[in-house]
This record gives C-alpha cells, structure tokens and sequence, in this order.
C-alpha cells in the first residue's frame, strides 16, 4: 500500500508540470512539442517563449486558425524528412558549420544558401570580416494571425474575386483568399495584409549599411509612420475612414540622422483604383522644395539602402501598373528565422554585425513573379509566403538579364497570445554589388487617434527646421 501510494504522488506531480503553467488538461500537440521541447532544455529564454504558446489565449486562437484554414505549421513540416541531423537544439557555428553544410543547403531556397557561405566565408562572403553567426535551430511554431483578422476574413472573404486583369475586386478588409490556389491570390494576400495592423508606428527605423568586406558603413535613422484608410479592423472608424473611401493606405518618413538625411521627407499614397499610380511626394531640406515624384522614381533606393522604394514592406507594386506574370511553382518547407529570434547587434570589435537567431522550418508557397516590363528595376521576383500567417519569408530578385541580384530575409516579431505579427529585423543583401542592409523596428502598433499630420507634408517639413 505504501508502494502504491508513493507511485500515486509520484505520478500526480510529473503531471502538475505540465498543468500548472496554464490549467488546461489539453494542450494541442503543436503547443505540447514546443514546450516539452523547451523544459529538456532548462534554458530560461526557450521556456519562456514555450510558457506564451501554451497559454489559454493561444490556444484558443490557435485552434481556432488551425479548424479555420485544416492545417498548421507543426504537422506540414512533420511530413518533410530531408536533412533530418538539422533538429531542434542543434547550434550551428562557423567552427562546426562543415559538419551540417550539405543538410543545410537543402533547407535553404536556391540563392539563400548564401547564409551558409556566411558561416564557411565562401561565396559571395569570402573576405568578410565579420563577428561569428549562429544559427540556433528551434521547432516549428503552429503562428497564426490575431482573431479579429480571422474574423473579418470569415465575414467578407467570400465576396472577394478577381476580375479579368487580375485585380482584386470585392475586397473591405482582412485576408481575401484564406484558401489561395494561384499566385496571384496568394500576392493579393499579402499585399492586403498591409503592415498587419491599422496603424503603426517605427521610431526610429535604423538602417546599418555594410560594405563589401562585412564592415558597417553608415547608419541612418528615419521616423516611419502608417496609417490604412480602407480595411481597418481595430481601430474606429472601421472598415474605412469617412473621406478616404478611394485610399487604401499611405506611409511617411521623415529623417533623423545623419546631418545628410535629417529632415527629408516623403508621402507615398496608395489609391483604392488598380489603374491609378501612387502619389510620391518629397521634401529636400537642402533645396526647400517639395519635390513631385514619378512612378519610375518608386524604383530608387530608399535613404540609400539596398531596398528600393517599390520593395516597401516586401511589395508596394500595382499589378496594373506593373504588368507581370504570376505562377505558383509550388510549396515548400524552408529554414527561416524563427518568430522570436534574437536581435542583430552591432560587433564594436569586427566592425560588422553579430547574429543568434533562432531558426526553424516554415511550410511556404513558392510564387514567381516575372514582369513584362524591359524598363522595369527587376525582371523577377521569387517569393517564400508563409502559409499560416500569409506573410512573405524571403525574397530572390532578379535583374533584367536574369542574374540573382538581391536577396531579403525577413525577421518577423509575433505575440502567441494576440497573434499579432510585425517587422523587426529584415535584412536584404545586394548579391552583384556585395553590400548589405539590415533594419532595426522599433514599433507600435494600432496607436488610437494617430494625427493626420503625419500624412501631411508641410507638417513633416515644418520639422526640419
């Protein structure tokens, strides 16, 4: 009887550990294996993130996401068996990188194997001098987006469509194709995910520019500022702003540091007909001008990073106005920065940046994007969009000639508990001119009564002097 008592007690606490971080008896087995994962681990910082995905709030959104589109992340990524030594736990520095390089390769999408050249300094990274990379592999995340996206898309999803050019028509807010069977539904996804909330704010935005051998060569810092017009789900007025029925959205920057940039400003609006170019307006402090932009001035560098004007927020491109052509090549599991990865930091010491981030394998549709245009900056686009958050998780260019030309890494930030999803650390690589940027967000989001001076930019000049 003492036996069988003792065994009892035994039993009831194992199971305490499990239930007492939430009270649920029934994690979902995408939760379970992050968190039971992460107790093996006894790291403080893997335990944390595990407590978030194991609360009752992502639970139940998560469920939710999961009946919602019948699948997630875990099980999708469950059924890939390629380069099975690339597991959770493993950390992958330039000391042991030889080891895994040929499953590494796998996991990554042509082009982005350039991470691993990274780590063996080979390839277009051969005489870099930069602090060592680690890569720090975690499992896959069941992420999702926040409930009132899901809400809103059960509500207006079935009136969205295509007309015969290939525009969206239908559309008042949230996801229009949760279900998407050909590319250009999955970009119309992502193009109306807009920044992922009504608003936001990033101040500052910094860019670290970094040159051919790894070292940085300038930082520049702007203030950002979004707002959506049309298809707002938080924040009242919704679905739109009365007076603004025919503007999707629109987006300011106004520049901080250095001397060179302080002061610029920029308005870009982005009206609701497929057919009507953007208005792209600029303040020169140098000149005192406002400067009216063309639509081929989309096409330059944005404050002189490798990011161009028309690959804000990934693709700020009108399919109307830029005529391509849009296939899906298919689905994918890729190696990505995990949803809580660690921050780029600036290495004192090598002159260049230092980087742990977290990784795991997403499920992804590949689209390519070819475009008609000789003119046009690109010849093509290949996209990783992420098939629980609609979210795009890297990017190949490719020039007119059909050489890869840059690259984009996307970093996202994700709260389990709400689902919300914003920008954090992206960085895009010039692969022909061997150069680098790497953005630092620091946002908010849904801000209540954001003033339409920010949108204004007599307001915005008026700050540079």
């Amino acid at each position: 009887m003492v036996v069988l008592c003792r065994y009892t007690v035994v039993l009831l606490l194992l199971s305490l550990i499990y239930v007492l971080p939430t009270g649920a008896q029934d994690i979902p087995h995408w939760a379970r294996q992050w968190y039971d994962w992460a107790q093996t681990t006894n790291n403080p910082e893997f335990i944390a993130w595990a407590e978030k995905l194991i609360s009752p709030e992502a639970i139940k959104t998560g469920k939710e996401w999961e009946k919602f589109l019948g699948y997630n992340a875990v099980d999708l990524v469950a059924q890939d068996t390629k380069a099975p030594s690339i597991k959770p736990g493993l950390v992958i520095t330039p000391e042991n990188v030889h080891e895994y390089e040929e499953e590494l390769r796998q996991l990554f999408p042509f082009g982005f194997d350039w991470e691993v050249d990274r780590l063996t300094g080979t390839g277009v990274f051969a005489d870099y001098n930069y602090s060592p990379l680690e890569m720090v592999i975690v499992p896959t995340t069941h992420a999702y987006n926040d409930r009132a996206y899901l809400e809103i898309t059960k509500k207006y999803a079935k009136e969205c469509r295509l007309d015969e050019q290939g525009n969206l028509q239908g559309w008042v807010a949230g996801i229009p194709f949760p279900q998407p069977t050909t590319a250009l539904e999955i970009v119309h996804n992502y193009d109306r995910l807009t920044v992922m909330a009504d608003n936001l704010n990033s101040m500052p935005l910094a860019f670290g520019l970094y040159g051919k051998n790894g070292r940085r060569e300038r930082v520049e810092k702007i203030e950002l500022h979004w707002r959506n017009y049309v298809g707002r789900i938080k924040i009242s007025p919704t679905p739109t702003i009365p007076g603004f029925k025919d503007v999707y959205e629109k987006g300011s920057i106004v520049g901080l540091y250095p001397y060179d940039l302080k002061g610029f400003a920029a308005i870009r609006t982005r009206y609701r007909d497929p057919n009507v170019e953007d208005s792209f307006i600029t303040y020169i402090p140098s000149l005192r001008r406002i400067r009216r932009l063309a639509g081929s001035n989309t096409q330059d560098p944005l404050v002189g990073s490798d990011v161009t004007w028309e690959d804000w927020k990934g693709f700020w491109s009108k399919i109307a106005v830029h005529p391509a052509d849009y296939e899906l090549l298919g689905e994918e599991i890729v190696l990505c920065p995990s949803f809580n990865p660690k921050p780029i930091k600036f290495s004192v010491k090598y002159g260049g940046w230092c980087q742990r981030f977290w990784w795991e394998r997403r499920p992804v549709w590949v689209v390519k994007i070819t475009y008609r245009e000789p003119t046009y900056i690109y010849g093509s686009r290949i996209w990783y969009v992420d098939k629980e958050t609609f979210a795009i998780q890297q990017i190949m260019w490719f020039d007119q000639k059909g050489r890869l030309w840059k690259l984009w890494d996307w970093c996202w930030r994700w709260n389990p508990v709400n689902g919300e999803l914003v920008y954090w650390n992206p960085w895009v690589v010039d692969i022909l001119n061997r150069h680098t940027t790497i953005a630092d967000h620091h946002i908010f989001t849904n801000i209540p009564n954001l003033s339409e001076d920010l949108f204004n930019l007599r307001y915005l000049s008026s700050k540079a002097h």
